[in-house]
């Protein structure tokens, strides 16, 4: 079985990004409906990673057959599962310590007193060609010449390739984006609603551990197959019979002829069986957007999306104001569970807005908040083109722009449009010198946005959400922080939220224990959940 660890270390930000164009890539054509993908080949007759394992694995009919990649000292690709060749040949080492010359003349175990040699990946992909799909299981490889390889041999639609780390998630998708691509999901992923979640930053061909019906159902309906592994010493037709009922795509197993024998028998070949579970299709929800709206002609910058429910009349408005230090950032970065969740179900009208960011010195502050305050005003002159309620506004942001969404409701709302404020993490005190340590990363930010470097200077409390609130000014407001951000400390959102309490305003501080500056894969959905449930309460949508 796989250490299931690949997917536990990714994060999601509002500040910081990585995304993919999120289509699904076609699986290689199987002659099947129901993939059988021989575990290493047929390696319980022939020795594992082998080309006579592979030969077997053909004629026992499987569809795909899985192997280990792995890179030489000298960089040449062979397989093999471990990360050295101890157990399984009469060679000692780590496979990255050796050169191919000395990795070609070890020999395989085997209990047939027969000669086997560990290939090369030229060697196993011409053994494939034409007759087997490769399910490649990517342990240390270098995906350039890999893909090289691939290409060559004419395999590009014959590979499924298996990552398990991150980066090579990255590195795959940027070099060769049509590649499917398969994975372990963490266990944090335990719910459908973290699957959708993400999924707005990656997007997998195959999955191979979910057993979860909800999750299942998701990710069928969402393009992605799921092959169950039920390799093991006790593997049976019984545990075939549960992993098919579940409805999934195929099986990796280490008994492909049994297994091969077992479908056949029961006319489970080609997925046509009472076995399988068939999901209704799930509809995400709808709604409508204009792209790149002009706001104010000060700037080319000075654009934002709107996104309206399908249906509706009157709506209320969230506008999300992004992050990066007032010097990068776009308005895309919001996530894509949130605008189906706010939009497409609760009918507001969602407003991602770009601003005029700091270069060379031009644009800093008040530049942030004449642009919130021209996006109010273009929503607002246009409240009956847009259908919207021009006097229900709830603003939202995330570092720099929780920062803009504080400083603007409390000091340049004179129309009171804005409800509630949903901060992530914004700065709200620019003259604190918790902030602005000297040669801090936050003190050059802090400096670059006002022009001046003192943190005495009277710019840095005009600037300031802490110091421009007032009793009057307070709207309810939510601050979500880590507890140990290092660019915008947690003491930050503190005091802010001691001075509203003291006012009485509803505020609420939610403090992430262990969190840095962002939102990780492990609080996403307790965040999200928070926010909306903040919304519904301060400013519902009917």
């Amino acid at each position: 079985m796989r250490v299931q660890k690949f997917l536990a270390t990714i994060f999601f930000s509002f500040v910081t990004l990585i995304t993919f164009a999120q289509t699904t890539t076609p699986l290689p054509i199987s002659k099947n409906g129901f993939v059988v993908i021989s575990h290493r080949g047929s390696h319980l007759l022939k020795p594992e990673n082998s080309i006579a394992a592979f030969d077997a694995a053909i004629m026992e009919g499987a569809d795909y057959v899985e192997m280990d990649l792995r890179t030489s000292k000298d960089g040449h690709l062979v397989l093999c599962h471990n990360e050295t060749v101890d157990t399984k040949t009469n060679g000692k080492g780590r496979v990255q310590d050796l050169v191919w010359d000395e990795l070609s003349k070890l020999l395989l175990v085997n209990v047939e007193n027969k000669v086997y040699h560990i290939p090369d990946f030229k060697e196993a992909l011409n053994a494939c060609k034409d007759k087997i799909n490769i399910y490649l299981d990517f342990k240390e490889a270098d995906v350039a010449e890999t893909y090289r390889q691939i290409r060559e041999a004419g395999m590009e639609k014959n590979v499924v390739v298996y990552v398990n780390k991150i980066d090579q998630y990255i590195a795959w998708r940027k070099l060769a984006p049509a590649m499917p691509l398969a994975a372990s999901l963490p266990e944090s992923i335990r719910t459908k609603e973290d699957l959708a979640v993400l999924y707005e930053q990656m997007h997998l061909e195959v999955i191979d551990n979910v057993i979860d019906s909800s999750i299942l159902n998701y990710a069928n309906t969402h393009g992605t197959n799921v092959w169950l592994d039920v390799q093991s010493a006790d593997e049976n037709p019984t545990k075939w019979h549960d992993a098919m009922r579940k409805g999934i795509q195929g099986v990796q197993t280490d008994h492909p002829e049994a297994l091969v024998n077992y479908l056949k028998k029961n006319n489970l070949r080609n997925g046509s069986t009472a076995l399988t579970v068939t999901y209704p299709v799930v509809v995400p929800p709808t709604y409508r957007s204009i792209k790149d709206v002009p706001y104010s002609y000060t700037s080319t910058e000075n654009i934002m999306d709107v996104y309206f429910p399908q249906v509706y009349d009157s709506a209320k408005v969230l506008i999300y104001i992004h992050g990066g230090s007032w010097v990068s950032g776009d308005k895309n970065e919001f996530p894509k569970y949130l605008i189906d969740e706010l939009v497409g179900k609760r009918k507001y009208i969602l407003v991602t807005m770009n601003y005029r960011l700091i270069k060379e010195g031009k644009n800093r502050f008040p530049s942030q908040m004449e642009d919130v305050t021209n996006a109010m005003k273009f929503l607002t002159g246009a409240a009956k083109k847009f259908h919207l309620n021009d006097h229900q506004f709830a603003l939202m942001g995330g570092s720099a722009g929780g920062y803009m969404a504080m400083l603007y409701a409390y000091a340049y709302d004179t129309k009171k449009q804005i409800q509630t404020v949903i901060d992530f993490w914004g700065p709200t005190d620019l003259a604190d010198k918790s902030v602005r340590a000297d040669g801090s990363d936050g003190d050059r930010a802090a400096s670059n946005l006002l022009g001046e470097p003192d943190a005495h200077a009277k710019i840095a409390t005009d600037a300031s959400p802490y110091y421009r609130i007032t009793k009057e000014s307070a709207v309810p407001t939510i601050f979500f922080h880590g507890g140990d951000d290092p660019l915008v400390p947690v003491s930050q959102a503190q005091k802010m939220y001691d001075k509203m309490l003291a006012y009485g305003t509803p505020v609420h501080l939610e403090i992430y224990p262990g969190e840095k500056h962002g939102i990780s894969g492990t609080i996403r959905m307790d965040l999200y959940n928070k926010t909306l449930a903040w919304i519904d309460k301060y400013f519902p949508a009917k």
